[in-house]
């Protein structure tokens, strides 16, 4: 393993970069954090290389100086919308003579498992296997140095786009970076919000940004549905913006200082001076009025994922209840009573759980490094120098 480990999350409004290292203690420590905006992202997706290479750049330098090192690997996320997991199964004669199984032969079995018809556009990320079963018992871990005939590999197989994860590696590559794995925003954000018990009874988990507002559900402790809403943070403070005639920045402002996100818990008679475009003077809006438009935007993102859930019989699934997170909800007041009523389920706000990230907008960053660690190594990666 690497002495230090680096994240990458890409956003559409920022780019964070998180520098950790493991202590002499064991413990994992943030040493390094950077954050810079981007333009070059659009909905999760790179659209402008160039744009999103200079906001990297620019976050690294800030968390290397911070942390008084330099790093040239990391973990990237690309949005859970562009991906998606696909159950698979792997068999291999154990090959040495004495039947013991090694690293080789878990290799072995798990690209064995890859090998599937997947559409031009679509490309492995990771294999995760959840059992190993030698010789018809299951429920294995860890087979290595045990003893078998047959080795056999139940797998969850991670793609996505190929388009989405080139110009994501790319724009890594063009300042000096290796990525070390793609992870989606589900498995990061998961490792970073939830525990093992939440995704074992089963737990919603919505990651709000500012272009996209993703959403998974985990049962089991897997993966088994995740897709995003192309409705997230911009489209409230656009809302704001045509709602009181003010420019956008106002609006970003306004929101992130004033914002609720249920109307209830806004008062009538607490007055905000606003400046719409064309009139020389500041007027005065209730916090009521700025609520009401953030309540029917992020109302309707929940909406779209209650009806999604209940389309596809989810909501029995879900035992736990609702983990908010994500820079575009994490600050409102509110979020967590409206997602409650239209749910119908328990709710709280997500967020690391480390010393100077502990906001929701670090999630998916902090994620990263914990998935990173929790996976110890990308299964496909390291598989790939392997004959089946």
């Amino acid at each position: 393993m690497d002495e230090y480990i680096t994240s990458i999350d890409l956003g559409t409004s920022k780019v964070c970069v998180i520098i950790s290292e493991i202590d002499q203690t064991g413990q994992l420590q943030i040493i390094g954090v950077g954050v810079c905006p981007c333009e070059g992202i659009k909905k999760g997706v790179v659209v402008d290389i160039e744009s999103t290479s200079r906001a990297i750049l620019y976050a690294l330098e800030q968390a290397e100086n911070m942390a008084n090192v330099e790093v040239n690997t990391a973990y990237v996320n690309i949005p859970g919308g562009y991906s998606k997991v696909i159950r698979n199964k792997g068999i291999i004669a154990v090959s040495g003579e004495d039947k013991e199984i090694d690293s080789d032969d878990v290799k072995r079995v798990l690209n064995s498992a890859a090998i599937l018809s997947l559409p031009q556009d679509q490309q492995i990320i990771d294999i995760i296997p959840t059992q190993y079963i030698i010789d018809g018992y299951d429920e294995i871990k860890d087979p290595v140095g045990m003893v078998g005939i047959r080795l056999e590999a139940d797998v969850d197989i991670v793609i996505g786009s190929t388009t989405t994860i080139l110009n994501t590696v790319k724009s890594a590559n063009e300042v000096g970076m290796e990525v070390l794995g793609i992870i989606p925003e589900p498995f990061a954000a998961s490792e970073s919000v939830s525990n093992r018990d939440e995704r074992g009874l089963g737990v919603l988990i919505i990651d709000i940004g500012a272009g996209t507002s993703d959403f998974s559900v985990f049962k089991n402790d897997k993966l088994i549905y995740n897709d995003l809403v192309p409705i997230a943070g911009n489209h409230i403070t656009n809302d704001i913006s045509v709602g009181l005639r003010i420019s956008f920045n106002e609006s970003e402002k306004i929101k992130r200082k004033f914002g609720i996100a249920y109307t209830p818990l806004a008062s009538d008679e607490k007055m905000l001076k606003v400046n719409p475009i064309g009139i020389d003077e500041k007027i005065n809006i209730s916090e009521v009025q700025l609520s009401k438009i953030i309540e029917a935007r992020l109302g309707e993102i929940f909406e779209i994922i209650n009806e999604e859930l209940i389309k596809n019989d989810l909501k029995e699934e879900i035992l736990t209840g609702v983990v908010l997170t994500g820079g575009g909800v994490g600050y409102f007041p509110g979020s967590k009573e409206l997602a409650k009523e239209i749910f119908n389920l328990p709710v709280r706000i997500g967020k690391p759980k480390f010393i100077g990230i502990d906001e929701p907008i670090y999630s998916a960053s902090a994620g990263l490094i914990n998935y990173s660690l929790e996976r110890k190594f990308n299964y496909y990666i390291e598989c790939n120098d392997v004959e089946v």
